[in-house]
């Protein structure tokens, strides 16, 4: 990485902190509200954004590309995929110092970062290209396998942009050094630990729980059939376009199932708070519902692939199982039934990811980085001096 004392001496630092799309308030977007607020005079940007998602920019503005301004583009992630390496690249000519892209699709072809000293905190390197058969959205033909060998070879070229990687778990790390040849730093992402609690014992039911976008690979059909196989109810939070389908199932199988579309924080931590146990049968790169649920002192079973692994302590705070089966879930679930796992552990191994300990390891990543190439980022946010 070349050093930038000289091109920085004296001079406030600027700063931009990019996101693929800010249209919900989900799992990454609440990780970038922290990065945000642990610098707020950052400018802020994003292929496109939705105000009403209640993402907590307190009057800032957030900059969107011109994906953002085309009505039939801008919801529609499968049309504006092939455009957006285009998009970042004309997102500004604005240059910063630092630019902190956070990136789980082509958020580090920013083109700022392409000459600042350029920081990519990675949720996983793109999907659609590398682990498309782990999150197949839809059946590939010869035109999608065209567009993932292109896709690929622009991933590959744009990991020459960034000067240092974090990935938000061990697993992610690992692809990162195996698809991109890259070192990453792992910096898990932030929990509200303090807004998700235990509640009183007394509210525990007998409930199965789900929180999970209703998508293929997230096998929410694997919940419906275990929770029917065990005789216990199931509680599916979350909306997605399985919805219909998922509902047909949960019919043919006689599970007692309840959807929740569109659930808030309050409701999902009175959930949280109520369930015997949840459920994740799917391979994550992180899990943050897991840890919300463990923090609520409700034990998970998971799948013992991925990021679970990081998140679950299997026997003590939840179940790791080994396939994605009926059966294996099921087992999962008698384990849980049959073992008195302590609310305290759950709630403990959780706040190993607090969003008190994200700020302090992002803070102190990036100022390092930034250090080391000679940028002053305690004049951040000051105007230049005049000369």
């Amino acid at each position: 990485m070349s050093n930038r004392s000289d091109e920085h001496a004296g001079k406030g630092a600027t700063i931009a902190l990019c996101h693929e799309w800010l249209r919900f308030r989900h799992g990454s977007e609440k990780t970038f509200e922290q990065m945000a607020k642990v610098f707020p005079d950052a400018d802020i940007f994003s292929l496109t954004y939705n105000p009403k998602a209640g993402l907590d920019f307190p009057g800032r503005q957030v900059n969107t590309t011109f994906l953002d301004r085309i009505a039939p583009l801008k919801d529609r992630h499968a049309v504006q995929l092939p455009m957006m390496p285009l998009a970042w690249r004309y997102a500004t000519r604005k240059r910063y110092d630092l630019v902190v892209s956070s990136s789980h699709a082509c958020a580090k072809g920013f083109w700022p970062g392409r000459s600042a000293l350029h920081l990519c905190y990675c949720y996983t390197p793109m999907r659609y290209v590398w682990l498309s058969d782990l999150d197949r959205r839809r059946r590939p033909n010869p035109i999608s396998r065209i567009g993932e060998r292109a896709f690929r070879w622009w991933d590959l070229h744009s990991v020459g942009w960034v000067d240092q990687f974090a990935a938000i778990s061990n697993e992610v790390a690992r692809r990162i050094d195996c698809y991109y040849s890259r070192p990453a730093r792992v910096i898990y992402p932030p929990v509200a630990t303090d807004f998700y609690t235990p509640g009183d014992p007394s509210e525990k039911k007998d409930f199965v729980l789900v929180v999970s976008r209703l998508v293929p690979y997230k096998r929410l059909d694997l919940a419906i059939r275990s929770s029917a196989a065990v005789g216990s109810p199931l509680v599916i939070a979350g909306w997605g376009p399985q919805e219909a389908a998922l509902r047909d199932l949960a019919g043919s199988v006689g599970a007692r199932v309840e959807f929740i579309t569109n659930p808030t924080d309050l409701m999902l931590r009175d959930l949280f708070r109520s369930a015997r146990l949840t459920v994740f049968p799917a391979e994550e790169d992180f899990g943050i519902v897991a840890v919300e649920s463990q923090a609520c002192g409700t034990p998970v079973v998971a799948l013992g692939r991925g990021g679970s692994l990081e998140t679950v302590v299997d026997g003590v705070t939840g179940v790791h199982i080994s396939e994605q089966t009926t059966e294996d879930l099921v087992d999962g679930i008698k384990v849980v039934y049959d073992t008195d796992m302590n609310p305290e552990d759950c709630r403990s191994n959780a706040q190993r990811f607090s969003t008190e300990n994200f700020q302090r390891q992002f803070k102190e990543w990036v100022e390092s980085a930034a250090a080391e190439a000679g940028i002053d980022l305690s004049l951040a946010g000051e105007e230049t001096p005049a000369h």
